[in-house]
């Protein structure tokens, strides 16, 4: 019995696997001259990847998967909340178009950051 368990379970990891295979290509979208090169090389894809840059800061961090997959067909989207300490604040953006992996580091036009002096509680 236990036997037929493993087996099973094991088929089912292996179809999902199968199912969804990892993305062949990774783009950093915020390498020098990828757009430009993108925009040659995938019209389809550079497009889609304005558009998502373009917009993305425009959408609640928590909509932002449904709305990559459901805009965009894109998968495996991580927006996290998680906001990096720079002025201009940034977040980092990764999603899967095709058989493509892009990521990027987006600047948070959408917040204006403040600087807060924590020894007294008080505003600068």
């Amino acid at each position: 019995m236990l036997r037929a368990i493993l087996a099973s379970a094991a088929l089912l990891f292996a179809s999902q696997i199968v199912a969804a295979p990892p993305p062949e290509k990774l783009v950093n979208l915020n390498a020098p001259g990828v757009l430009q090169q993108l925009e040659r090389t995938n019209p389809a894809h550079h497009k889609k990847v304005v558009a998502i840059l373009n917009s993305v800061t425009a959408q609640q961090v928590t909509d932002v998967p449904r709305w990559l997959q459901t805009t965009f067909a894109a998968r495996n989207v991580t927006y996290r909340p998680l906001m990096f300490a720079s002025n201009p604040p940034k977040r980092d953006l990764s999603f899967v178009l095709d058989d493509t992996s892009y990521q990027a580091r987006v600047i948070l036009t959408n917040i204006t950051p403040e600087v807060i002096d924590v020894r007294h509680g008080a505003h600068r």
